[in-house]
């Protein structure tokens, strides 16, 4: 949990680091659009395997030998040790062309003195990513649509659990389960509201795919966007919300008064 919250950290106030890292991207994708194929390779790692020539020109034929019309950083990130400075960024720009738009998704290798390309892949799409990943709330499909009634039924369950723990309690016991009710503690579901996609937050970027039995999440569900800056919604089951109405349910039903045959309709 520390490593995730250091990279968000990290993604939210870019440093002179993950500026260079940006900077060294921008000047490999102009040597690439001169076609300086070898200036390119030099700045490939090896553990990404023989790239062919081919390929990069292939690349290099997408990128174009003009000058962009504009470039935009959608997103910046790094993971890097605090002592060695060792560690990756991932940076995505995109690069408006004439008639396209070419998003440019970059993971950068830093070790020791070197800096090298673990990936290098583009994207070419005819709008830019602001259109592309625009909300709309019509149109969707039954999955999410399906997803959102979930969210909103897991956000109010959790507001009425709130709501009745605020009435019955009093003192520190009120504020403790107020404060516990919004913690979600299972594995964080998430859908891309626009391709429907799912995946778990917590195996994002997990080679190994786990996926843990407990994690914690403050609050359980919210609205987010993702590195490419595609909507989605996220969803990490309140256990102690739901716990406490079950609970107040079969208290509430224990205290209701019970009618006896002498009693009057």
């Amino acid at each position: 949990m520390l490593f995730w919250a250091w990279a968000a950290l990290a993604a939210d106030a870019p440093n002179a680091r993950l500026s260079d890292d940006i900077a060294l991207t921008k000047a490999t994708i102009s040597s690439l659009a001169a076609k300086n194929i070898a200036a390119v390779r030099d700045r490939l790692d090896p553990m990404i395997g023989k790239i062919s020539d081919d390929t990069l020109r292939q690349m290099s034929d997408v990128i174009g030998p003009r000058n962009p019309i504009s470039v935009e950083t959608i997103s910046s990130a790094e993971a890097h040790n605090f002592q060695t400075g060792d560690g990756n960024s991932r940076i995505i720009l995109e690069y408006e062309l004439t008639g396209k738009w070419v998003v440019v998704d970059a993971l950068v290798k830093t070790q020791a003195a070197s800096k090298r390309f673990l990936g290098l892949h583009f994207t070419v799409n005819a709008l830019p990513l602001k259109q592309l990943n625009a909300f709309h709330f019509f149109g969707k499909g039954p999955v999410q649509y399906l997803f959102l009634a979930g969210w909103i039924a897991v956000i109010v369950l959790t507001a009425l659990a709130m709501s009745a723990a605020f009435r019955r309690h009093r003192g520190w016991r009120r504020w403790a389960l107020i404060f516990l009710m919004p913690l979600g503690l299972t594995p964080t579901v998430a859908l891309n509201w626009n391709t429907a996609q799912t995946w778990v937050v917590e195996t994002a970027g997990n080679p190994a795919q786990v996926i843990p039995v407990l994690t914690f999440r403050y609050p359980m569900a919210l609205f987010s966007y993702t590195e490419f800056g595609a909507p989605f919604l996220y969803i990490s089951a309140p256990l102690v919300a739901f716990g406490y109405l079950i609970w107040h349910w079969r208290w509430s039903k224990r205290r209701a008064p019970v009618a006896s045959l002498a009693d009057p309709f």
